[in-house]
């Protein structure tokens, strides 16, 4: 059996992994870890609950252990290391996974996103740093006001690369890696695997090793899924059906917008359930409240939008219900895969109306198969949900990209699509040659793709 001294050598990230109890590595882990160790740029895409996050700070936090930290003038660190994530909360589990992680490296972390008072994180950034979180946003202003000084950055991270593509980020993105060292290694890690984020991939790192499994847009076989039809003017009475009967420990519990999040709440408390709503509405300490709650088990019910699809990791969460579909069927993979993680056990149950049986349809195509189907007793629905036909995706994943961030945010411009090596010279440099001895991470060739099953 492989076990983490079998890919890591450093003795204190090999302590730091014993402390936690950390002792067999998951196939993504086996995969990816020896790949990133040498070097190599990676696009990774493997089921959600896998441990993708490990498989990226583990090898990382070892190769800066093993390197002197660059300082500058004023003898404060400049940062080697930059992720990039869609979301504060992501941002956040990312932080923590780093400094839970590295606890014994001395590696400094540093967290930028939007919600944070804006002049403390410009004062943190100026004192210096190992290692940069970050949501586009708030780490392109940042750059652009000169605050943060990446000329020692030897890895770009992206992580949750299809979400970054979906909030329509793609056109932050290139303008964030025009200013990036165009030597260094780029590492980019999802869940799903669709064309878009293929598009991206071979716009920043054309000579990547393509790291994924045949299951890579599969739901965990850990996770029990079943939809139950109900009208949409139902689904408040039937979620609280759904909790009496069940009498879960925890459940997390999707709509579709923050209104619909705040109308269940209050549906929720009126019958006696102690829940929040998490959404984006929401201060960051009011948010940072609420998950802090729900991940030390204070807190039975949350409610939340798509804001907790990613990046949220409750151990031994026994339940997601989706109130409602998500507008993105991607969404349904991370969704429900917030319970089912490391080996335990789930229950993923959706509430679908008649009206939401093309959205099902395009789940069922990308998870490949079809949701069984149980009725409620008590909330039949008059309204019958058609059988469903899985759809093709091809139309959506052939788009542009960046063409969802064009129908979402219409002051942006779709991004050139990469038609030459001059533009890849312009996104993130010429990589086609070998690294020139100047970075952290060495010794790079061309490598065919490879299955982690």
């Amino acid at each position: 059996m492989a076990t983490f001294s079998n890919l890591l050598t450093h003795p204190l990230l090999l302590q730091r992994l014993a402390q936690l109890k950390y002792e067999s590595p998951t196939p993504i882990q086996l995969a990816a870890i020896p790949l990133v160790l040498a070097g190599k740029d990676l696009m990774a895409a493997a089921p959600t609950g896998t441990g993708k996050t490990a498989a990226f700070v583990l090898p990382v936090l070892q190769l800066m252990a093993q390197h002197p930290r660059p300082l500058n003038e004023y003898d404060k660190a400049l940062p080697r290391v930059l992720v990039i994530a869609p979301t504060r909360e992501l941002a956040q589990q990312l932080e923590a996974s780093l400094n839970q992680y590295g606890k014994l490296t001395d590696q400094k972390v540093l967290m930028l996103c939007g919600g944070q008072d804006n002049a403390r994180q410009r004062q943190d950034a100026l004192k210096g740093c190992d290692i940069v979180v970050a949501t586009p946003g708030r780490l392109y202003e940042l750059m652009n006001n000169r605050i943060l000084d990446f000329e020692a950055l030897q890895c770009l991270i992206l992580d949750e690369a299809d979400r970054l593509l979906d909030m329509g980020f793609a056109d932050d993105l290139q303008l964030i890696i025009k200013r990036l060292p165009a030597t260094r290694q780029n590492l980019m890690f999802s869940a799903t695997s669709s064309e878009p984020v293929r598009e991206l991939a071979a716009m920043i790192m054309p000579n990547a090793t393509a790291l994924g499994q045949a299951q890579a847009n599969r739901t965990s076989i850990d996770v029990k899924q079943w939809l139950v039809p109900v009208d949409h003017t139902d689904k408040g009475n039937a979620t609280i059906t759904l909790l009496r009967e069940n009498k879960w420990s925890q459940v997390l519990i999707f709509t579709k917008t923050k209104a619909g999040a705040n109308v269940l709440l209050e549906q929720l408390k009126e019958e006696g359930f102690k829940a929040e709503a998490l959404h984006g509405d929401k201060h960051q300490s009011e948010r940072n409240r609420i998950l802090n709650a729900f991940k030390t088990h204070k807190l039975p019910i949350l409610v939340a939008t798509d804001i907790a699809a990613r990046g949220l990791d409750i151990a031994n969460l026994p339940a997601v219900v989706n109130h409602d579909l998500p507008p993105v069927a991607e969404d349904y993979i991370h969704r429900i895969g917030r319970t089912g993680r490391a080996g335990e056990k789930g229950v993923a149950i959706s509430l679908v109306a008649a009206h939401e049986i093309d959205t099902l349809s395009e789940i069922e195509q990308l998870i490949g198969r079809i949701l069984p189907r149980k009725d409620l007793i008590g909330h039949v629905p008059n309204h019958r949900v058609p059988d469903s036909a899985p759809k093709s995706r091809k139309r959506k994943e052939e788009q542009p990209l960046g063409k969802k961030a064009n129908k979402r945010r219409s002051n942006k411009a779709t991004p050139p699509r990469n038609t030459g090596t001059g533009e890849r010279k312009k996104a993130g440099g010429d990589r086609s040659a070998e690294n020139n001895g100047n970075s952290l991470f060495a010794g790079r060739k061309n490598i065919t793709k490879r299955s982690i099953d």
